[in-house]
């Protein structure tokens, strides 16, 4: 296994410290989705009590009445065995199986008035309620003070302890979300580190910019999703004239983006698609949502409408806050128009707590059982997601995912580095074969021509998210599943502050713990192996990330859909959940011939090492899409 780093300053210090970490290590446990979240805003500034009389829009999920049964029917629509497979439900059936009656949402709303909170809207699936109210109000309903802040020019506020759920609502009210403004969710696109840029790194080349009808670019760096289709095998379903032609693709997202830019990509790609084909949908209060990471939507929708020309699509769009997260699932999941979903947005999965996670669980267990994949990137700090806000080397490294990727019920994408010839400034770095994308190839590189610490400090951690859950028992469908792994002992996060060191994380984060492994399936995101971009009316190289994973595999699902339609006869069919498909295939075919699957056999995501098994740095591995779709018939 891949060895962790950690720069000469932090051994005298973690040494140092080993007494405490012992203690802090050896005795508690944590039950899954029970842990104390780790702060979002490390090293945020207190600018005092927030306005009493500024108003919130507040999420409110409710209690599913029968889990139980929820869960057993989610499981039952991918059970070729069972008389529920694909027996798809839509919001209102939902609804009436799984979600609270007419008479307890009244109770709610009754509750919520006599502290003067308006309930504006009840969802479709009977669950979730948004509302409004004063800080004030809020404050009164739910026991803590609304403080303002600031963090890196960022200003929001947002409550000093966690909600309490007033004793009127407790059994009924699961979790209240919008208490806090904070802008905490990340976009995942990752370009080629600018640094040693000016002193004559080279990068990819010159830019090559596509032509109509004309072959792929295969210029590394400067990749379309005409060579994605080449890559993995998408041929095939385009000859046979599948293009998601009757398919509606979902893409979420927390920022708004110029559908210009996504028409002039296709065009340049000289694809024919149908110029009313984007419809954008607001989840969130129009105002609330702004253009920081249009440039992460505008890929979003480029790469999952260049794999899939003919296929509608919808952009949802809300609030990058914790209430605007559930706004827009929910929003693209009672819709039910989409017939696949992605986001390639995340958060590091000890960001949350148990009240943070029960709507997103609500909600990826009606997206299964309305048939609707739901996918989303695994990160781009390789094992360390963590440590994208908790940067390295100010503080220790920490294995970790990302969330959403980590639920069970979302299809985490990774990625992957091409073989191929890197120019460097100094010479070249050689990828022989496709591998987990890790940056950990280039270190050598970086440490011979700049230093040990520039590579720490510039570098690291970058590569496709990957690792254990330690919130989510390993689920059913990866139990028996060859290559995963439990959590890895003695993850203690210390970070260097202007008061000295400290110890942030939960004591008793489990160790040895059998919980969900990401990713489950990876394609290629390294931005040295990466693609083009268009935006803002200008050709960008160099584009990588998992974000570009997660809308592919969404255009992908569409064509599939698509020839599922195509080949069962049934109009309006869909894939359903795919993760237990995907790994009945794979328990099944494995790596043989006409199996949908790739292995990745070397690399890794800087801890975690490629084998031919299942692996928590590629997961199953990479696609035959073509085989792929003949798989899920």
């Amino acid at each position: 296994m891949v060895k962790r780093e950690r720069s000469g300053n932090w051994i005298s210090m973690l040494a140092a410290l080993a007494a405490a970490t012992a203690l802090a290590w050896g005795t508690a446990s944590a039950a899954p989705g029970s842990q104390v979240r780790l702060a979002r805003d490390f090293g945020a500034q207190d600018m005092g009590l927030a306005p009493a009389t500024d108003v919130k829009r507040v999420t409110l999920t409710l209690t599913v009445p029968n889990r139980n049964a929820m869960v057993a029917y989610a499981k039952s629509t991918v059970d070729r065995n069972s008389p529920n497979f694909r027996k798809f439900l839509n919001p209102s059936q939902f609804a009436a199986r799984f979600g609270q009656s007419d008479a307890q949402i009244a109770q709610v709303t009754s509750v919520l008035a006599g502290y003067g909170i308006t309930v504006t809207q009840v969802h479709a699936n009977k669950l979730i309620l948004n509302a409004r109210a004063t800080n004030a109000q809020l404050t009164r309903a739910f026991g803590s003070p609304i403080r303002s802040y600031q963090l890196a020019g960022q200003k929001y506020q947002r409550p000093v302890s966690a909600a309490q759920i007033p004793a009127a609502l407790q059994g009924l009210v699961a979790s209240v979300a919008g208490l806090s403004t904070q802008a905490v969710h990340k976009p995942f696109l990752q370009r080629i580190p600018a640094v040693g840029v000016g002193a004559g790194e080279a990068t990819v080349g010159a830019l090559k910019i596509p032509k109509p009808g004309a072959a792929a670019n295969a210029i590394l760096g400067q990749l379309t999703t005409a060579d994605v289709s080449n890559l993995y095998n998408v041929g095939p379903l385009s000859a046979r004239g599948i293009t998601g032609a009757g398919v509606t693709l979902g893409i979420m997202t927390f920022a708004s983006f110029n559908p210009a830019d996504a028409k002039a990509y296709w065009t340049a790609l000289g694809l024919s698609f149908d110029p009313n084909r984007i419809e954008i949908v607001a989840a969130s209060d129009p105002w609330t949502i702004t253009t920081d990471g249009a440039e992460e939507t505008t890929l979003d929708v480029e790469q999952s409408g260049g794999l899939a020309p003919g296929a509608k699509i919808i952009v949802y769009e809300a609030a990058n806050t914790d209430a605007g997260a559930i706004d827009l699932y929910s929003t693209a999941i009672n819709d039910n128009r989409a017939d696949t979903l992605s986001i390639s947005w995340g958060l590091f999965e000890l960001a949350y707590g148990a009240a943070d996670l029960a709507p997103f669980d609500v909600l990826f267990y009606q997206a299964a059982i309305a048939g609707i994949p739901v996918i989303a990137s695994s990160g781009d700090s390789g094992a360390y997601d963590v440590n994208r806000n908790y940067a390295y080397p100010t503080c220790t490294t920490i294995l970790s995912v990302d969330f959403p990727a980590s639920h069970p019920l979302v299809l985490a994408a990774g990625g992957t580095t091409l073989p191929g010839v890197i120019p460097r400034r100094y010479g070249t770095v050689t990828v022989p074969a496709e591998r987990p994308w890790g940056w950990d190839y280039l270190r050598d590189y970086y440490v011979s021509h700049y230093g040990q610490q520039f590579y720490y400090d510039n570098v690291f951690p970058v590569g496709g998210g990957g690792g254990v859950s330690v919130y989510y028992d390993l689920p059913w469908f990866q139990v028996g599943t060859a290559g995963t792994q439990v959590s890895p002992s003695a993850q203690a996060l210390f970070c260097n502050t202007p008061s000295g060191v400290a110890l942030y994380t939960p004591a008793g984060l489990p160790s040895g713990y059998a919980g969900r492994n990401v990713p489950d399936i990876s394609l290629n995101a390294d931005p040295f192996t990466g693609y083009l971009l268009y935006y803002g009316g200008t050709w960008y190289s160099g584009g990588g990330g998992t974000s570009f994973v997660a809308p592919q595999l969404n255009g992908i699902f569409a064509l599939i859909t698509e020839d599922l339609r195509a080949t069962s006869g049934f109009p309006a069919a869909r894939v359903g959940f795919p993760n237990s498909q995907l790994y009945a295939a794979f328990a099944k075919m494995g790596y043989g011939p006409g199996s949908p699957f790739r292995p990745l056999i070397y690399g890794s995501n800087l801890y975690w090492n490629a084998n031919s098994n299942f692996n928590p740095a590629a997961g199953i591995g990479t696609l035959n899409v073509d085989n792929l779709a003949k798989a899920l018939r």
